[in-house]
This record gives structure tokens, sequence and C-alpha cells, in this order.
């Protein structure tokens, strides 16, 4: 059986025909317009893969021409910003709309409404291997994932700023291609892609067609030798630069090929990750009333919620996270009440949490960043963990992070004295484990600001006996530079039972596999908890691995929020009355639009006109919301929360909601983490 080959390229500027009157996106916008239109320019209607001139496209039909002339079978689509998504024997007119204008938010909207991705996850489900050839505009017009089998492979010829964008599903591959790229080949920046398809077309012709397919749909990362070697033949196209080949250092630095976007090489593998990754949730008071009445946004007012009051663990049946990670600083700030039971329960039984998930306490350093010293000692920090019944405790530390970071000699300073903690900690652990009957196992933390400090710290700590250590203050930094952090430590991890742990990190699991491999044994986060009421686009984990943006129904109260604030100041033009009426009909409208009984616009409508009033941003709101009834992922979610509430759990409103959404989240990240846990496991 032949092996299928599709290929995605964009349409360009450069058209065959440019007239004064070529369309233009209002006309696209209009359905009777754009036939109409159609109709003026007929005469310069001609196939899509003929109207395009930009070099890219020409560079690449070139290659496709060949290759089937020579007999070979190749199809290409064109995602085009006008018409959508188009074959290359599709009827089209000159038009004038790209991506390459637009932002994020207009590029998804106009996508949408021109079907790009559905159309296109009908067509890749043809074929075995499919090429993209995008820039990063017309990438975000495709929402990743497409689904795509096992037995086909996706390669993206693409920037490597889009790495980020294509590498979090497998099957999926990038060929990075850029200036690099450009200036070595001699060849524009923008026909590279093309340029580079082609010469690997012309390799496959050089041999085997079919046993060259199958060899990359089996090694994907061949293409790029398939592109290199094709290249080292003297073209007349390789004439036009020097002829001499790269140098071997210059060589491995072209085309790089990802599978991962943090590969980890054979030889960095950490002897430890044999361990399985642990997840530790922090918590802070995460409860909500597990009798809350969401008909009437009410509780019983007469139940005390640090007893009545249940966690996450409890809602769902039993924890979404290996462990839970308690500071200090939270128990500090506790009111005298919840002290007194922590002390007198202990922390399994306060947190109501089974035995066997470990509770680890940490200082909290983000609460002291700005003091000089910590405000803690070693040995109350000791008799702290000892007291209170934990599983670990963690060292104390001082952060060197942004301005502290920056100023060397405080940098060095707090580098120096978290060290020093950390071998006092052991110290004392040490000499009075035995007498005093310490039962908590002892982690000590590092700081550090670049991949040689934490490497550092780190070889001193294990030179001190530590068998578990921490890495502090990375819970802002972007991944890539925890990575090379990671890959600098990796190599010095002593053995198999060595544990490492990440303080606030917690990403995305193509990221966290890959951080696991590097010696990472446990993480913490409350990312996926806070992200349900913290910003938009990310309120409500999907199972299917999709983010959405929670429906924002604030409680309209005249003694608290932002309606009472609306009065008070003023701003306000209606009556609390008024105010009131328009918050039950959009949630009156949700309800309704749940069980079946109101269309959506109508839906959308009663939600908008209470969103207008409260100076929400409208218009990004609506898309926002729509895609989210119109996919009704709660309905898919087998959690307790989602099949107890239902559409509740997507609106944005008070603590029972909210928290709940981010319990759901929680979940979401939980069961992405067992199912890297399997991995492990074979």
């Amino acid at each position: 059986m032949k092996t299928r080959i599709m290929v995605v390229t964009s349409c360009t500027g450069e058209k065959k025909y440019k007239p004064e009157n070529q369309l233009v996106f209002e006309d696209f916008q209009d359905k009777n317009r754009l036939k109409q239109r159609e109709a003026e320019l007929i005469d310069y209607r001609m196939p899509a893969g003929e109207m395009y001139t930009g070099s890219q496209h020409l560079a690449l039909m070139s290659g496709i021409n060949e290759y089937r002339q020579n007999g070979g079978e190749i199809d290409l689509f064109i995602v085009s910003a006008g018409y959508g998504l188009l074959s290359e024997n599709d009827q089209i007119v000159p038009y004038e709309v790209t991506f390459n204008t637009m932002d994020p938010s207009s590029i998804k909207k106009w996508a949408r409404q021109q079907l790009i991705t559905q159309h296109l996850q009908e067509k890749v489900k043809e074929y075995d291997l499919i090429f993209f050839l995008l820039g990063d505009r017309y990438l975000q017009s495709i929402e990743l994932p497409l689904e795509i089998e096992p037995h086909q492979r996706a390669i993206f010829f693409a920037g490597g700023s889009s790495k980020a964008r294509i590498l979090n599903w497998d099957q999926y591959h990038v060929l990075a291609i850029g200036e690099q790229e450009a200036k070595r080949f001699r060849f524009g920046l923008i026909g590279i892609k093309g340029f580079l398809f082609s010469q690997m077309l012309r390799y496959i012709e050089l041999h085997d067609r079919e046993a060259s397919l199958n060899e990359l749909l089996n090694a994907p990362e061949n293409v790029r030798e398939y592109i290199l070697n094709s290249l080292n033949k003297k073209t007349k196209q390789l004439e036009l630069f020097d002829e001499s080949k790269p140098t071997t250092e210059e060589g491995n630095q072209l085309l790089q090929f990802y599978s991962e976007l943090y590969p980890v090489p054979p030889e960095l593998i950490a002897k430890n990750c044999i361990a399985a990754p642990m997840f530790f949730m922090p918590e802070n008071d995460d409860r909500v009333d597990p009798h809350y009445d969401f008909m009437s946004d009410m509780s019983d007012k007469n139940r005390n919620p640090l007893i009545n009051d249940v966690y996450s663990h409890e809602l769902h049946g039993s924890p979404q996270y290996d462990g839970l990670l308690v500071s200090k600083v939270n128990i500090d700030g506790a009111t005298q009440q919840k002290r007194v039971l922590l002390k007198e329960l202990g922390m399994h039984d306060f947190y109501r949490l089974p035995k066997d998930y470990p509770i680890m306490g940490d200082c909290g350093a983000f609460s002291y960043i700005s003091q000089e010293m910590p405000p803690y000692t070693t040995e109350e920090i000791l008799e702290y963990y000892h007291e209170l019944g934990f599983d670990y405790g963690v060292s104390i530390d001082h952060l060197v992070v942004g301005a502290f970071q920056r100023d060397e000699s405080i940098r060095n300073q707090r580098y120096e004295l978290t060290l020093s903690m950390a071998e006092e900690f052991l110290k004392l652990y040490n000499e009075n484990k035995e007498t005093k009957g310490y039962k908590f196992h002892p982690i000590g933390i590092v700081q550090g600001w670049d991949p040689g400090s934490f490497r550092n710290a780190v070889q001193h700590l294990i030179n001190l006996g530590y068998d578990y250590i921490a890495l502090g203050g990375l819970a802002r930094e972007q991944s890539d530079r925890i990575y090379e952090i990671l890959k600098e430590i990796s190599p010095i991890i002593p053995n198999t039972n060595f544990r490492m742990h990440l303080f606030g990190v917690a990403r995305d699991m193509r990221t966290m596999r890959s951080f696991h491999k590097l010696g990472v044994t446990s993480f913490d986060s409350s990312s996926p908890l806070r992200r349900a009421w913290l910003g938009t686009g990310h309120n409500y984990h999907a199972i299917t691995g999709k983010h959405y943006t929670a429906i924002r129904i604030p409680e309209a109260k005249e003694t608290a929020g932002r309606v009472k604030k609306l009065i008070a100041e003023g701003t306000g033009s209606l009556e609390f009355a008024e105010y009131k009426r328009l918050e039950q009909e959009a949630l009156q409208a949700l309800r309704k639009f749940s069980r079946g009984e109101l269309q959506l616009s109508e839906a959308i409508s009663a939600i908008l006109e209470y969103d207008m009033i409260l100076g929400e941003n409208r218009e990004v709101h609506e898309d926002l919301y729509r895609e989210l009834l119109e996919e009704r992922p709660w309905e898919q979610c087998q959690c307790p929360i989602c099949k107890e509430i239902g559409i509740d759990v997507v609106v944005f409103r008070g603590n029972n909601r909210n928290r709940r959404r981010g319990f759901h989240n929680t979940h979401v990240y939980y069961s992405q983490i067992k199912e890297l846990k399997k991995e492990w496991k074979q």
C-alpha cells in the first residue's frame, strides 16, 4: 500500500493577478457579497495552486511538480486567510487578506468562522505523512492538536519559536528552519521552507521512493538527513552558494529536528528517574461548603467552615495529588482555632488526608523575601515539623530572584545563607533524631541564578549527605531555563535512591516527562487550582487538554462586590434592583440552555447584557463564551464535581463555584500525571 502524503502550506501575498478591485476582508464576511464580487473578477479565476506566486509557493511547486512527473503522488492544501482551507485545484479569484496582519484573537475568531481546523481535521485522516509549511501566524489559525492516529506522522517545517505551539503531543515533530538556514543555503527566509521541502522530495526520487517514505514514518528525524544529503549534491540551485560542506559544528546546528520540546539525550538521563514522579498540592485553606445551594446561592450560616467545609480530596473521594505541601507562613497566619486543632489532631487528621499520602512542610520563603534574614531559626523549624507530624521537612532558604538576583552581593549572601542553613538543618537533625524521635525526612533546599550555581549548590548538599534536595526560586522561570539547569544537575545525581523536588513548577506533561528524565522526582504547584479564578482563557480545563474561559456572572450585592462599587462611585447607570434582575436572568438563561430549553444565542445575549453594564470586555467574552457553550466540555467530564453541579462549574462566581472549578482542574492535571506514571511503569 502506497504511503499517502499531504502538504499544508500558506497563501502568499504575491499572486498571478492583482487587479485594483481584488477581494478584501469585508467581501469574505458576507456569502452573498462574496458571490457577487467573485463574479466581477471571473476573468481572473484560476486554480489556487496556480494563483500564488510567492517564493515559498513557487519553490514548493517546483519540487512537487517534479515529484509528480516521476510518478510520485502528493496532495497539496493551502491555508488561505480569505478562503479558508483550499485544495490546489479549488478555483479562486485574486484577494488581499492575510493572517500576518491580524492579532492572535482575530486570527482565532476568523479561522473558526472559516472552519479551517474542522476541514483540515477531515482531510488529515486520509494521509500517512502530513507536512506543514506554515509561519507562526498561520499556525495560529489551526487549533492543535489535530487528531492523528499512531501510524501517522505530522512534520512541521517551522521557525524555532513555534516549537512550543506544536510539541505537546505524540506523532508531532518539528524541523526548525529560520534565519540560520536561509543564510547558509542562500535562499530567502520567506521561501526557505518550500525550497527545503523540494530538496527532500528530490532525495526521495533518487532512492527507493516507497522505502524512503516508510523510513520517514518509522524515523521522521531522517527528514533532516534527506535534505542535507540532497543539498550536498551539486544541483543547479546549490551553485548559488559556497560549494564547500558546512563544518561539522555548523552542520549539527542546521535544521534541528525535535520530537520533544525538551529532548533528553541518553547520556543525560538521571539515575534516579526510575522513581515514579509525585505531585504535591500546596494547601491554602482550599475548602468549599459541601451543602451549598447553587439555586439560592446560600450556605448554612450556622456551619463552622473550618470543621464543616471539605477539601478537594473529600469531594473527589480520593486525593487528586500524591501529597500536600503546607507552608509555615500559612500556619502562622491561621486563626487560633485552626492552630489549636492542628496541634491536637496533627497534620493528617486535621486535613482529613489518608495517612499514606505524605505531607511536606516548607517555610514559605516568598512571605519574607524582602527581609534581610529569614524570620525562623533552624531549631524552631525542626521542632515545628516534629510537633505537627510532617512527613517531609524542608530546610530554611532565602530567595535569589528578581532584584535580589541582580545585586551580586545580595545574591551571594542569600546563596551562601541557604547552603549554610541546609548544612545546619541536617547536622541538628542527625544529632537529635534519636533523642527527640524525629519521624519526618529532611529535605535540603538550594537557590541559584544560573545552571552552574544550582549544580554547585546541589553537589554541596549531596556531599553533606542529603538524599532529597529541592530547587527553589524557579516557580516564575521559563521552562527553557529550568531545562538548562536540570541538564547541568542530572550528571551529578549519585544513585537511584536520590530524590529531587521542584518548588512551584508544574508544566504540561511533555515538559514534566523531560524534567523527570533529568532527575525531578517530585514537584508542586497550585496553578491548576488558581487558574480557575485568575485571568481568562484558562479557567476551566477540559479532559481533552483544551482550556476555556469561565462565564462571569458576579453576585449582585448591595453590601459587597462590583455592583456595590459601581453604585457607590456613581458610575453605575442603574438602580440595584435592575442589576439584580439582569444577574438572575443571566443565571436562569444558562440553566435553561443547559437543559436544552434555550438557544445558544439567547443565552449569550442574556449573559452579555449583564456583562455590558458591569464594564466587562464584552466583545472578547462573547467569542470565548460561545466557544465554551457550543462545546459543553463539563458534560464530557466524569469527575464528581462536574456530574453534581453541571453548568455551574463553568460560572465565574464566588468561592463555592470558583474553587470547585479549581478542584476539577486539579483532577484533570492529576489524570495526566497518572498517565505519566503509567509510562514510567512501562
